[in-house]
C-alpha cells in the first residue's frame, strides 16, 4: 500500500512536470534541479500524510485511483491556461474580480462538490462513521489553530490565501470511505491537485497565511501555542494508558 501510494504520487507528479514544460502550459516557471527534486519530495510527503490522516487501504481499485489521478492532475493544470480562470485566486473578493464565464464555470463546480459531500455525509450517517468522517477535520483544524496562534500574537500583516492544492488537500479527507467507487474517484481526483499544484507552485501551496511583512519574533508566541501541545500530548498519553487498563480489565477473567 506504501509503495503504491509512493510510486503513484511520483508517477503523477512526472506527468505535471512534463505538461508544466511543454508548449501546452504557458508562463515562465523558474524550475532547477532544487525545485524539481525538493517539490516532489514534499508532494509524497503531503500525499502520505494525507492517506494516513484518513487511514486509506487501496486493495482493489488501484487501477481507477491512478487513472483518476493521473487525469485530474493534467486536466486540472489545462482549465489555468483558460483565460477567464487563468488569474483566479481564492482570496478575500475573488468573487467580484470573476467575470461571468468564471462565475458560471466555480459555480457549476461548487455545485457539484456540495452534492458529492451531501452524499458522503448521509452515507456515513447511515453507517453511523460520522465520528470518522469529521475526525481528520479536527485534527486539520487543530493544526491550524496552533499555527495561527502563533501569527496572531506576532506583529506581522497577513492575508488568508486558499491554494488549490490546500483546499483540494481538505476536501480529499472527507472521501475516505474506500468500499465505495465514488470515494475512490472523488479522493484520487483531489490528490491529483494536490500533487499537480505542488508540481507547479512548489510549497508555497500549502501556506495558508501569506505574510506580508516579517519582524522578529517574540517567546510569547509559540510558548501559548507550545503550552497548547503540551495539553494536547499529555491528553493524549493519559487517554491511551486508560484505553490500556480498560482492555487488561476486560480480557481477565472473573474468578
Amino acid at each position: 500500500m506504501l509503495l503504491f501510494t509512493i510510486f503513484n504520487a511520483f508517477s503523477v507528479y512526472f506527468a505535471s512536470q512534463m505538461l508544466k514544460m511543454s508548449p501546452f502550459v504557458s508562463g515562465t516557471y523558474d524550475e532547477t534541479p532544487f525545485s524539481l527534486i525538493y517539490n516532489a519530495l514534499y508532494g509524497v510527503l503531503v500525499v502520505l500524510g494525507l492517506h494516513q490522516l484518513n487511514n486509506i487501504k487501496i486493495v482493489d481499485q488501484k487501477i481507477l485511483y491512478t487513472i483518476s489521478c493521473h487525469i485530474s492532475a493534467i486536466a486540472f493544470a489545462l482549465v489555468g491556461e483558460i483565460p477567464f480562470l487563468k488569474h483566479f485566486v481564492l482570496t478575500r473578493g475573488f468573487w467580484k474580480r470573476l467575470p461571468v464565464e468564471g462565475k458560471i464555470v466555480i459555480s457549476s463546480v461548487a455545485i457539484i462538490l456540495f452534492i458529492m459531500v451531501f452524499l458522503q455525509g448521509r452515507l456515513a450517517y447511515r453507517k453511523k462513521k460520522c465520528c470518522k468522517q469529521f475526525l481528520p477535520f479536527i485534527l486539520l483544524g487543530t493544526t491550524w489553530f496552533i499555527l495561527w496562534s502563533i501569527v496572531i500574537d506576532e506583529n506581522v500583516s497577513f492575508n488568508i490565501h486558499v491554494h488549490h492544492a490546500l483546499f483540494a488537500g481538505l476536501f480529499s479527507c472527507w472521501f475516505n470511505d474506500f468500499t465505495y467507487k465514488m470515494d475512490i474517484i472523488m479522493h484520487a481526483i483531489l490528490i491529483g491537485i494536490v500533487i499537480e499544484g505542488i508540481d507547479f507552485y512548489g510549497i508555497a501551496e500549502l501556506c495558508l497565511f501569506m505574510i506580508k511583512n516579517t519582524a522578529p519574533i517574540t517567546v510569547a508566541g509559540f510558548v501559548y501555542a507550545w503550552l497548547f501541545v503540551i495539553v494536547g500530548l499529555l491528553y493524549t498519553i493519559i487517554k491511551k494508558k486508560q484505553t490500556k487498563m480498560e482492555i487488561t480489565i476486560e480480557i481477565v477473567p472473573v474468578a
